[in-house]
Formats: structure tokens, sequence, C-alpha cells
């Protein structure tokens, strides 16, 4: 149905150059959507701007995200400011300004206020399971930290712009085969082993699983302010763990 498509339309995917990020892109691409990445670097000043202005902005998913494994009592204000800014100030930067486009975008086509569909856009952070569940494998307080504060701009964000027909959700996955956990998996086998035994599949998700609640998110003109979980069933059952 053409009221649930996203060909023609433009995404606009933080941390699209690899990990969750460059799967979304792969995802959204798939369906049809023209995809513009932002990536670590310094952009042009107004670059964002001026790509809403000339393409508009229909989806925006915000995946970039650190995380550094570093307990609660020795964690250094370096790395609470570095996991912030990238985990929690990029994304609430880069989904203002695409917020802005595309109520832009509703003023421009002129559209009364306030709005009794969403159909201006979808904006998509990108959460996490340690909100919803602590782990014995990592002592990841900071980061879990950082997601919590991204989950919690979902509800306001969607009241304040529900008004210019647009959606704001939240998508925490579990752990995932990325590049990072190839990397990891490498170095510490034990620790990966832990995160497969934590699901009850006994893996890890693979990023492409995530594909139909990331489409569901995009285009579902009826769902807005939530987290939907997809964790392979990690929060939903008490698994063994170790120190």
């Amino acid at each position: 149905m053409d009221e649930f498509s996203i060909k023609g339309k433009t995404a606009v995917i933080t941390g699209g150059a690899r990990g969750l990020g460059f799967a979304f892109a792969d995802i959204l691409s798939e369906a049809g959507a023209n995809i513009a990445i932002l990536d670590v670097g310094t952009p042009k000043e107004g670059s964002l701007e001026s790509l809403s202005e000339k393409y508009g902005v229909k989806v925006n998913v915000n995946a970039a995200g650190v995380v550094t494994d570093e307990s609660f009592l020795t964690t250094s204000d370096k790395n609470l400011a570095s996991t912030f800014n990238v985990n929690f100030i990029g994304s609430f930067l880069v989904a203002q300004a695409c917020g802005n486009a595309m109520v832009r975008k509703w003023e421009k086509l002129g559209k009364p206020k306030p709005a009794d569909s969403a159909s201006m856009g979808s904006i998509i952070f990108i959460g996490s399971v340690a909100t919803h569940i602590s782990t014995y494998v990592q002592q990841i307080t900071c980061y879990t930290a950082s997601k919590a504060a991204i989950c919690g701009l979902v509800k306001p964000m969607a009241m304040e712009l529900a008004q210019y027909g647009i959606r704001v959700n939240s998508l925490s996955p579990g752990s995932m085969r990325t590049d990072m956990f190839l990397q990891v998996e490498k170095v510490f086998p034990d620790l990966t082993k832990q995160f497969n035994q934590e699901s009850m599949f006994g893996r890890v998700g693979y990023p492409k699983e995530l594909g139909p609640a990331l489409m569901y998110l995009a285009t579902s003109n009826w769902t807005t302010g939530q987290d939907i979980l997809v964790d392979g069933g990690v929060s939903s059952w008490k698994h063994r763990g170790s120190w």
C-alpha cells in the first residue's frame, strides 16, 4: 500500500557508515528510500539544512553511538562527556534539524494545525536493551544512562511534534552481531559467549533482524511516543549470568 511506502522518500541516518546504522541504511534503501548518511567528521555548515530543503526529510534514524566497558566508580569525566556527546547530544541536534525541516515543509504546504495524521515524517532514536535490564556481562553505566536519556526524549518530543504530523519513537535492540561485536569476539571470546547465552535463542541478533521493526516505525501512521524493544527475549526471562 502506497501509504506505507517510503519509496522515493529521503531518510537521514546518523552512524550510517558501519554497524547498525549501515544495516538500517541498507534496509531502507531496499525499500526504495533515498539515503543520506551522516557519520564521523565535521560536516559543512548548513549541509543538513541544504539537503532537507532540496530533497525533504521523511525519516530520520539516529544510530550513531559509542560504548565503553567501565565501572560507575571509575568512569572518567572525559568518558562521561564523550559518551553523552555522541549518544545523546549528537542525536538530539540531528533530530532537531530534521524536525525543523519537517515543520518547514508542513508550513510550506499550508496544512492546518493540529495535524490529524502523521503525514510529515518519522524520527527514530536507537535505544538499548540496557535501559530495560542490567547484565552481568558488562559494566556500562555511562552508556546506559546516555541511552536512557535518549529514550526520555521520545514521549515529550512526540507530544510537541504531533501537531505538525511528525511521529517520534525509539527502537531498543539487544546485542547485535555488528562489526564491533566481531572485534570484541576476537579479543574476548568468553564475553561474547555470555552475550549469546542471554538470548532465548542462544545467540545475538543480526542487524537485518531489526528490519521489520525499523520499517514499522518508519511507516506506521498511528505509532508515536513508544520504545520498541527487539532483543531476542533477553529482557523476558531470568537467564544465568556470571561475574
